[in-house]
């Protein structure tokens, strides 16, 4: 019993570093659009620190002239929220020189699976085709699963680029993580259920 426990945890941590090291090179390339993952707002409307790294990551490769447009994901966590992740992504978006014009939101989505499929709506909607898609690097591999799962043709390009490494605690934490939610997609996918949120 102890010996396979074992096997597990070593199997698990191989996945969780291979999640690591996936997300570790920058992809990002000419695109339409660089669309940003939410990482959460404290209920007074302060972003999180990981929510403004990815934010001014964003930023980073619109001023590089990568893609005309940045479109801020994610809806109010709670209702005693006093912003959405979205909102608070376009105002670190305007308070380091992006003009609001090339900022595009969407409110709606609660987990890294309904970003896709909101992001994919405002794409049709502004007829815009390619994408950018920046977050942590632990979270890439499924960010780029869900997003081609939608049709949509992305590169990857993680915060850390130009915002610097994680300390090691959020790495690991997200990493171990991500293998959890990745095997949720998987089953809930096999299953045909019906669910976009994650529960982890």
């Amino acid at each position: 019993m102890i010996g396979l426990l074992l096997i597990g945890f070593v199997l698990y941590s191989a996945a969780a570093l291979y999640i690591y090291q996936y997300g570790q090179v920058d992809h990002a390339a000419p695109a339409d659009i660089i669309v940003i993952l939410g990482a959460g707002v404290y209920p007074d409307g302060k972003p999180t620190e990981a929510h403004m790294q990815r934010t001014k990551h964003a930023a980073a490769l619109y001023e590089q002239g990568l893609a005309p447009y940045l479109l801020c994901t994610g809806g109010y966590q709670t209702p005693r929220h006093v912003k959405s992740e979205a909102q608070a992504c376009a105002e670190i978006l305007i308070s380091v020189g992006v003009p609001q014009s090339a900022i595009l939101m969407e409110e709606i989505s609660q987990s890294t699976e309904e970003n896709a499929i909101e992001a994919h709506k405002v794409m049709l909607a502004h007829n815009l085709k390619t994408a950018i898609v920046t977050s942590d690097n632990y979270h890439l591999l499924r960010s780029e699963i869900l997003f081609h799962a939608q049709g949509i043709p992305i590169t990857l390009s993680p915060a850390q680029a130009t915002e610097g490494s994680l300390r090691v605690d959020q790495a690991i934490y997200g990493s171990y993580r991500e293998v959890a939610a990745l095997v949720w997609y998987d089953i809930k996918t096999a299953l045909h259920l019906p669910y976009t949120e994650t529960p982890f």
